[in-house]
C-alpha cells in the first residue's frame, strides 16, 4: 500500500506515462513522532519531454489543469473534498457556450443530469442518468443546428447528409444490434443492454431534434454488477478467491454519499472546474486498515506451504495508514511543459525495532528501496508532541551520511537507496520546556527533594502534635484536710 501511494506521484508512477521525462526533481520528508507513527509528506516536479513538443503548439503558457484533494475528520464521516480546473485557450474549444454536469450518488445509487449549448452554431444537448447495482439508465435529447461551413463534410453539414447517416445507423435495427453485441462481447456478456434506440423527433433544412437511450442490466438474472463483473474476470482463466466478493463491496461501501458539479464557462479565459464532495464512513482509517488486513491475509492464504513470503508484503500487512488527514495537489502547464505534484497529511504506523523510547524502522527503508538516478531529495523530522520530541541519530557507520544535519533532522541530497537508512535510531527526549523534562533536570531534582524534607518534617511535627493532645495532663500536689467531721479549730487570737 504504501509504495503504491508514493508511486502514484513518485517516480514509478511517471514511468508509467510514454513521454519523456527529461527532468525531475522528487522530495520526500518522513516526519517520526514520539508514538512511533510516521508523517508522510511527497513533492515532485518535472517536465513533459517529449509531450512538450506534441501540446505546446495547441496551448500557451499560463494554460493549466490544477487539481486539488483534502481529507478531514468530522464527528460523522470522513469527508473528502476535491477540485479540478483546467483553463484552455480560446482557440482550443471555443465551439462550446456552457457545459453543465451535477451527479449526486446515495451508497451505490446515483443519478444526474448534463446540459451542453453550443454557439457556432447554436445547438443543446441535454441528458440524465441513473445507476445502480441492477441498472444503468441513459437518455439525451438534442437540437443540433446543420452549419455546411462549420461543419463541412461531417454528419451536421446538412439535412441530407445527416438523414443518409441516421437511415444506416439509428434506423437500422441491424446496425443498432450490431452495437449492442459489441457491448455485451466487450465484457464477455457480463452486461445485457436492454435497450439502444434513438428517435428522429424532426428534422428540417436548418435543424434535427433527436432522442437517444440506453438501459444495461447484469447479464445474469438475479445478480448485480459487482458480481457479473466478478464473474468476468474468473472467465480469464484463474477462478477468484473466496473473499474477494466480500472485500469488493466492503471497499464500495465505504463511500456512503457524493456530489460532483461541473461548469464551463466561455469568454476570453474558458475554464472547466469540477467539484465535488465525497462522504465516507467516519470510522474510514480503522475500516481501511481492516480491509488491507483481509487482503493480506487472503494474499498470504494462497502462498503455497513452505514458500517465504517476502518481507515487502509482511511490513506491509504490519503496517497501519491513517488517510483522514491526507492532501494531495497537482498542476500542469502544458504551455511550458511542466507538472507538479504533492502528497502530505498521510501517517504510517509501521513495526518498529527497539524500545519506546529509542526505536528503529528498518523495514520502512527496506520498503521503500532504490530511487533511479539522479535519486531523491530525502529528509528525515524529529516529531514532537505536548511533552516529548524525537532525536534523530545517524550512526557514522551509516553510507552515505546526510548532507546537513540538526539535533531533530537529517537530510540526504539525491539519495538513490533509502535502505541504506536502516539504522538510523529515534529517541524521544521530554521537551526542554515540558514538566516531565524539568522533572528529571538537576534543578527538578534538587526542588523535588526540597519538597520532599518538607513534607517529611510536616508530617512528623503533625504526629507529635496528635500524640500531645491524646496523653492526659498530670495531677498537681498540694496539702490535704486531716480527717474528720469538720474543719479544725481557729488559731487563738494574739
Amino acid at each position: 500500500m504504501l509504495v503504491a501511494l508514493l508511486s502514484s506521484v513518485g517516480p514509478s508512477g511517471h514511468g508509467a506515462v510514454t513521454t519523456n521525462l527529461s527532468v525531475q526533481h522528487d522530495a520526500l520528508s518522513l516526519t517520526v513522532n514520539p508514538d512511533r507513527s510516521v508523517g508522510v509528506s511527497w513533492t515532485t516536479a518535472s517536465s513533459l519531454g517529449s509531450l512538450t513538443q506534441n501540446v505546446s503548439t495547441f496551448f500557451t503558457p499560463g494554460y493549466s489543469i490544477h487539481s486539488s484533494s483534502n481529507f478531514s475528520q468530522q464527528s460523522n464521516a470522513v469527508v473528502q473534498t476535491s477540485k479540478v480546473q483546467y483553463q484552455l485557450p480560446p482557440q482550443a474549444i471555443n465551439f462550446f457556450n456552457s457545459i453543465s454536469l451535477t451527479a449526486t450518488q446515495t451508497g451505490l445509487t446515483s443519478q444526474g443530469s448534463l446540459t451542453i449549448s453550443t454557439n457556432v452554431p447554436q445547438s443543446s444537448i441535454t441528458g440524465t442518468f441513473s445507476t445502480s447495482t441492477t441498472k444503468v439508465r441513459l437518455n439525451a435529447t438534442a437540437l443540433l443546428y446543420f452549419s455546411s461551413t462549420f461543419f463541412a463534410g461531417t454528419v451536421l453539414a446538412n439535412q441530407t447528409i445527416f438523414q443518409k447517416i441516421w437511415n444506416k445507423t439509428f434506423a437500422n435495427n441491424t446496425w443498432t444490434d450490431h452495437i449492442v453485441g459489441q457491448i455485451q462481447n466487450g465484457t464477455r456478456q457480463a452486461i445485457k443492454v436492454t435497450a439502444f434506440n434513438g428517435t428522429l423527433n424532426s428534422i428540417n433544412t436548418n435543424s434535427v431534434s433527436i432522442s437517444l437511450g440506453f438501459v444495461a442490466i447484469p447479464y445474469q438474472p438475479s445478480t448485480d454488477f459487482v458480481t457479473a463483473f466478478e464473474t468476468l474476470l474468473s472467465t480469464t482463466g484463474t477462478p477468484l478467491p473466496a473473499g474477494v466478493d466480500s472485500i469488493i463491496r466492503s471497499a464500495l461501501n465505504l463511500e456512503t454519499s457524493e456530489t460532483l458539479n461541473l461548469t464551463y464557462t466561455g469568454g476570453s479565459t474558458p475554464t472547466i472546474i469540477i467539484n465535488s464532495t465525497t462522504n465516507y464512513v467516519a470510522d474510514l482509517d480503522t475500516q481501511v486498515n481492516k480491509l488491507k488486513s483481509q487482503y493480506f491475509q487472503l494474499i498470504f492464504s494462497l502462498v503455497p506451504a513452505g514458500t517465504v513470503i517476502p518481507a515487502l508484503l509482511l511490513f506491509l500487512n504490519s503496517t497501519s495508514v491513517t488517510l483522514s488527514q491526507m492532501s494531495t495537489t497537482s498542476d500542469i502547464d502544458l504551455g511550458t511543459g511542466t507538472s507538479s505534484m504533492s502528497l502530505k497529511g498521510l501517517i504510517l504506523k509501521p513495526p518498529t525495532v527497539g524500545s519506546n523510547t529509542n526505536f528503529t524502522i528498518p523495514g520502512l527503508f527496506q520498503t521503500l528501496g532504490k530511487t533511479p538516478a539522479p535519486g531523491v531529495n530525502f529528509t528525515l523530522i524529529g516529531g514532537s508532541d505536548s511533552s516529548n520530541q524525537v532525536k534523530i541519530v545517524v550512526p557514522s557507520s551509516t553510507s552515505p551520511q546526510p548532507n546537513s544535519k540538526a539535533s531533530n533532522s537529517a537530510t540526504w541530497t539525491n539519495l538513490q537507496d533509502a535502505s541504506t537508512l536502516s539504522a538510523v535510531e529515534f529517541q524521544v527526549q521530554p521537551l526542554p520546556n515540558s514538566l516531565l523534562a524539568f522533572l528529571i533536570s538537576p534543578t527538578g531534582i534538587a526542588i523535588e527533594a526540597i519538597i520532599a524534607i518538607a513534607i517529611v518534617a510536616a508530617v512528623v511535627l503533625y504526629m507529635a502534635r496528635r500524640r500531645a493532645t491524646k496523653t492526659p495532663l498530670p495531677m498537681t500536689s498540694g496539702p490535704t484536710s486531716s480527717p474528720g467531721l469538720g474543719p479544725g479549730p481557729a488559731p487563738p487570737a494574739p
